[in-house]
C-alpha cells in the first residue's frame, strides 16, 4: 500500500488540477481547429458553388456541382452519396442542355481534355469531338429517339492531341422528369486505340508479306509451267528447223557448184559473148547484173546459214533456261552460264550498248544448276541494259581465288537512288515504269544464288553506274589462287 501512495502521491492536490485544465485545453484547441477547417471547407463550397452557379443556372448542373464539391472539400466517399456521386468519382463526366450546349463537366473530363471550366460552360460539346466522325451522325440519331447511346468518340485537346473516349450517352430524363438535356460518362481507352493502332498495323504488315509469298509462289508455278512450255515448243521447232538447215547446207553447196560453172564458162567464153548467149534466150541479164549475182549469192547463203545457227542457239539456250531435266547440281563451266545468259538477253544489248567479257582465264568449276545461275546472270544484263536506254557499256567480270568464283557486273548507268537501294531484292519492288518489270527478277536471283551457298550484294552511285557482285563456292579449292 505504500508503494501504491507514493506513486499516486505527485497526482494529488494541485498537480491534479493542472492536468485537468491541460486536457481541456487541448480538447479545446482540436474542436476549434476541426470546426475551423470545416469552416474553411464551407467558404471553398459556397466560392466554387457561386463561380459555377455564374456560369450556369442549370439546376440539375448544379447539383451534380454540389455533389462532386462537397464530396471533394469534406473527403465524403462519393459512392456513399449515391449513383451520380459514383459516376462523377469514376467516369470522365459532362452534361449538356437539348440543344448540346455544356452545362457541367467533371475535374476528371476537364484534366482529360485540358480544357478549364469557364471554357466549356454555354459552348456546344463539338469545341471538344474531331470532326468527320460517323460517331456524332449514329448518336445524334440514336438521342432523337429518347434512346441511350453507347459508342467510342474521338475528341481533341485543347492542346490539340486526338484522345479515344468509351462514353454512354443518358437523357437526363431517365433520372428526373423534370430535367431536360444529355450526360454523358465515359472512360479514356486513347492508350488502348494506339496499342489496337499498332497491333493491326503489325498485323497488315504480316498479311502483306504473306501475300507477296503467296503471289512468289504463285509466279514460281507459272514460271514453271512457261519452262515446260517453252521446252515442248523447242522441240517443235527443232525438228523442221533441222530441215532448214540441212537445205540451207545443200542450197549453199550448190550455189557454190552453179557460182563456179558460170565463172568457168565466162572465162571461156568471155563476159560479152555469155552475156549475148543469155540475152539470145530471151534474158534480160547484164553483164552487171550477172557480176552482181556472182557476188551477192555466196553472201546470201553464208548469211542464211548463220541465221539458221542462230535460231539453233537460241533454241539450245531457251531448253537449257527452262530448266528441262538440268535441276540437279553438278559441276559445271560458269563462263558458259554467262555466255549462254548473253545470248539469250543479245536482243536488249544488240543497239548501242557495249558488253565487256573480263574472263578469269583459268579452268574453274562450279557445283551448281547451270539452268539457275543463267537465270541469275540474264536477269542482271537485263536489267543493266534496260538501265542504259540503249547508250552504254556492261562489263562482266570474273575472278578466282582460293574458295570463291567471283562475278561482277557492271554498268555505267545512271545507278539507282540511295533510299531504294536496300529494298531492290524485296518481292515486286521496282523502279521500272508500268509494264516494264514485275519486281522479281532479283528477288529470285537472290534466292537462287543463296541455294548455291553464294552471296549477291549491289553498290551503286547515281550518275556513275551500278554494279552487282556474286560469289559463288568452288567445286574444289585452288591453292595457287590469290586472295
Amino acid at each position: 500500500m505504500d508503494i501504491l501512495g507514493a506513486l499516486a502521491s505527485p497526482f494529488q492536490g494541485e498537480n491534479l488540477s493542472i492536468l485537468y485544465i491541460t486536457m481541456s485545453i487541448v480538447v479545446m484547441l482540436v474542436v476549434i481547429l476541426v470546426l475551423y477547417k470545416t469552416y474553411r471547407a464551407s467558404l471553398n463550397v459556397e466560392a466554387r458553388l457561386a463561380e459555377f452557379s455564374s456560369l450556369t443556372s442549370d439546376p440539375f448542373a448544379n447539383r451534380l456541382k454540389l455533389i462532386e464539391t462537397n464530396a471533394d472539400e469534406f473527403r465524403i466517399n462519393k459512392r456513399a452519396l449515391g449513383p451520380l456521386a459514383k459516376i462523377i468519382d469514376e467516369y470522365c463526366v459532362f452534361t449538356t442542355d437539348v440543344q448540346g450546349h455544356i452545362t457541367y463537366a467533371n475535374e476528371k473530363f476537364l484534366a482529360l481534355s485540358e480544357h478549364r471550366l469557364h471554357d466549356l460552360i454555354g459552348k456546344h460539346q463539338s469545341i471538344t469531338r474531331v470532326r468527320g466522325g460517323d460517331s456524332d451522325d449514329d448518336m445524334q440519331r440514336t438521342l432523337s429517339e429518347d434512346k441511350v447511346w453507347h459508342g467510342e468518340l474521338c475528341n481533341r485537346s485543347r492542346s490539340g492531341q486526338p484522345y479515344w473516349v468509351d462514353v454512354f450517352v443518358f437523357p437526363l430524363s431517365y433520372l428526373s422528369e423534370e430535367e431536360r438535356g444529355y450526360i454523358y460518362f465515359g472512360t479514356d481507352i486513347t492508350a488502348i486505340k494506339k496499342l489496337n493502332s499498332q497491333l493491326l498495323s503489325e498485323v497488315r504488315k504480316k498479311e502483306e508479306a504473306i501475300s507477296k509469298v503467296e503471289n512468289m509462289l504463285l509466279h514460281s508455278e507459272k514460271m514453271a509451267s512457261l519452262g515446260v512450255i517453252s521446252a515442248g515448243i523447242a522441240h517443235e521447232i527443232n525438228t523442221p528447223l533441222a530441215f532448214v538447215a540441212s537445205n540451207v547446207r545443200r542450197l549453199t553447196e550448190n550455189v557454190q557448184s552453179l557460182t563456179r560453172a558460170v565463172e568457168t564458162a565466162r572465162d571461156l567464153a568471155g563476159e560479152q559473148a555469155l552475156c549475148e548467149a543469155l540475152q539470145a534466150h530471151d534474158s534480160t541479164l547484164s553483164s552487171k547484173e550477172l557480176a552482181y549475182l556472182l557476188e551477192d549469192t555466196p553472201q546470201l547463203t553464208q548469211e542464211t546459214h548463220d541465221g539458221v545457227e542462230r535460231i539453233q542457239k537460241i533454241i539450245s539456250d531457251l531448253k537449257c533456261f527452262s530448266h528441262e531435266g538440268q535441276d540437279a547440281f553438278s559441276a559445271i563451266d560458269i563462263h558458259h552460264c554467262i555466255e549462254s545468259a548473253l545470248n539469250l538477253a543479245r536482243h536488249e544489248t544488240r543497239h548501242g550498248i557495249e558488253v565487256v567479257r573480263q574472263f578469269d582465264d583459268r579452268e574453274v568449276r562450279i557445283c551448281g544448276s547451270e539452268p539457275q545461275l543463267s537465270q541469275v546472270f540474264v536477269n542482271l544484263v537485263v536489267n543493266a541494259a534496260q538501265a542504259l536506254d540503249g547508250k552504254g557499256k556492261i562489263t562482266i567480270a570474273t575472278r578466282a581465288n582460293r574458295q570463291h568464283f567471283s562475278i561482277k557486273v557492271t554498268d555505267n548507268g545512271p545507278g539507282i537512288p540511295a533510299e531504294v537501294l536496300d529494298s531492290i531484292f524485296e518481292p515486286f519492288f521496282t523502279t521500272k515504269g508500268v509494264g516494264k518489270g514485275t519486281g522479281l527478277g532479283l528477288a529470285i536471283s537472290q534466292d537462287i544464288i543463296k541455294r548455291h551457298k553464294g552471296s549477291i550484294s549491289v553498290a551503286s552511285k547515281p550518275g556513275v553506274g551500278t554494279a552487282f557482285l556474286i560469289q559463288l563456292p568452288l567445286s574444289e579449292a585452288l591453292p595457287g589462287a590469290a586472295q
